[in-house]
Formats: structure tokens, C-alpha cells, sequence
């Protein structure tokens, strides 16, 4: 289950850099680029937490 998050998380922080460079290059307004970070920043912190989750419920399977 790892893996597939990890790729997930590669994947969405890939696109994220490939928009800002794409924006950056047609000078797009710095709001948008900002915008798409602070996306990514969410998408990280929403992937972390899931595996945590993950990890806290399997963690509490095996003491059970």
C-alpha cells in the first residue's frame, strides 16, 4: 500500500513542478504559480497523513 502512495505523492509533486516551470515560461501571473505550490504543498501533507494513518492502524492491529 506504501508504494502506491509513495508513487502518488512522486506523481502529484512531478505535475506540480511541471505546471509552475510551464507557467513560469509563459509568465504567467505569480498568484497562479503560488497557487499550484500551495496545491502541492496539500497534496503532500493529505498523502503523509493517509500513510500515517495507515501505519498508526496497522501499528494498533498488532497489539490486538
Amino acid at each position: 500500500m506504501n508504494d502506491g502512495l509513495r508513487l502518488m505523492a512522486v506523481a502529484s509533486q512531478l505535475v506540480g513542478f511541471i505546471i509552475i516551470f510551464l507557467l513560469r515560461t509563459y509568465d504567467v501571473a505569480i498568484f497562479w504559480q503560488g497557487t499550484v505550490l500551495g496545491l502541492m504543498l496539500c497534496s503532500a501533507l493529505l498523502i503523509w497523513l493517509f500513510r500515517r494513518y495507515a501505519r498508526n492502524k496497522k501499528l494498533l492491529d498488532r497489539h490486538r
